[in-house]
């Protein structure tokens, strides 16, 4: 059955008032609807360095070494299993994931308390799990490395392949030496503003920190040179030209560039090919590790061609004049996969085609090239 509603005064009496509070209503919902601000997104989260790096976390894959000093038998090794747990003696299985040497030390002092009175424990990682991390950016070598630290030595696995550095040793890994991992860095990176990317404990978000080598080079701030944890990421930018204090050059003669670089000599040079300087190397350096000039090279028309980044190649003709110092123009620094050509001079030529010629034909051209 429809109702019927009866209202108690006329429709077109109350339409009036109707549109006036209905106007109201609607001015007062958008001014609220004004007022009430966005929600902005959290910023991202920043850590400090020192804290958050001077605790190692036990996770799954680590072996560690419970000493229960005075009780012989309850001092065991056990390697922390995928669950995050691993088992002892009497209190059986405790979960260490996430916990630092010292929370686990005195979680399980807790937790001996009933068996034990007044003794004194101890939680050692004696062979850490393995570390992977993704080291990004201006760097010769960029992706993910795997690290299985053992004594004296580490082993890298790079993408499918895999490696034994010295270096880092059985201690943790810090950022100078992933980027030493990943082949250095370019002539174009920006060490100053490293972004070390990180999950910590109880965070659903990556944090992030800015890592500055650059001041570690300059004052030896080794505060800087953090050590990583298991899925850290490092991202180097690209430098930029408007910061006059910053010397690329000093960078690449640091050990966080690559020892060498190769470039290619071709031409008139005793040793032809493909040769590795150093990073801050010059165009004479490249010449004199390619065997110097030959006689009858044309040392005031040196090519050096370099592929940029867009694709093109840049052409410069030099003298290769060996006492000239670092010149940007006349004595420029090399980058890796730079092209050097030496041609032949005229009078090179010259001879080279005469050796060709018989003995006697030799001679009488060289009388008649200096008859006329």
């Amino acid at each position: 059955m429809v109702q019927i509603l009866h209202f108690p005064h006329p429709v077109s009496r109350s339409l009036p008032a109707i549109l006036l509070l209905s106007g109201f209503l609607f001015g007062s919902s958008r001014a609220l609807a004004q007022s009430v601000p966005v929600a902005a997104q959290p910023p991202v989260q920043q850590f400090d360095l020192q804290a958050a790096t001077s605790a190692y976390r036990i996770g799954p894959g680590d072996t560690i070494e419970v000493n229960v000093f005075g009780v012989p038998e309850l001092t065991t090794s056990r390697v922390i299993l995928a669950d995050g747990t691993t088992s002892l003696p009497i209190i059986g299985a405790v979960r260490f994931a996430g916990m630092s040497q010292e929370e686990a030390a005195a979680e399980l002092t807790e937790l001996y308390r009933p068996y034990l009175e007044n003794t004194q424990i101890t939680v050692a990682i004696t062979s850490p799990r393995p570390l992977t991390i993704a080291v990004l950016g201006e760097v010769n070598r960029p992706g993910p490395y795997t690290l299985t630290q053992g004594a004296g030595n580490t082993q890298v696995k790079v993408g499918s392949g895999e490696g034994t550095t010295g270096g880092v040793g059985g201690g943790r890994l810090t950022v100078s030496q992933a980027l030493n991992l990943a082949g250095g860095v370019t002539d174009s990176a920006d060490v100053e503003q490293i972004t070390l990317r990180r999950k910590l404990p109880g965070s659903s978000r990556d944090s992030v920190q800015k890592i500055n080598l650059w001041a570690l080079l300059q004052t030896g701030d080794t505060s800087q040179d953090v050590p990583l944890l298991d899925g850290d990421s490092l991202t180097v930018p690209k430098t930029s030209a408007d910061k006059p204090n910053y010397n690329i050059e000093q960078v690449l003669a640091s050990t966080i560039a690559p020892n060498t670089i190769e470039v290619r000599v071709l031409g008139e040079v005793r040793q032809p090919g493909r040769v590795n300087v150093s990073p801050n190397a010059i165009l004479t350096d490249a010449l004199v590790a390619a065997g110097g000039l030959t006689d009858g090279a044309d040392w005031k028309s040196v090519q050096l061609l370099r592929l940029n980044p867009d694709g093109t190649v840049t052409r410069k003709q030099l003298a290769a004049y060996l006492e000239e110092g670092r010149d940007p123009q006349k004595n420029p620094p090399l980058k890796k996969g730079d092209i050097i050509s030496v041609p032949r001079s005229f009078g090179g030529s010259l001879v080279n085609t005469l050796q060709y010629l018989s003995p006697v034909f030799y001679l009488n051209s060289l009388v008649n090239l200096f008859r006329y």
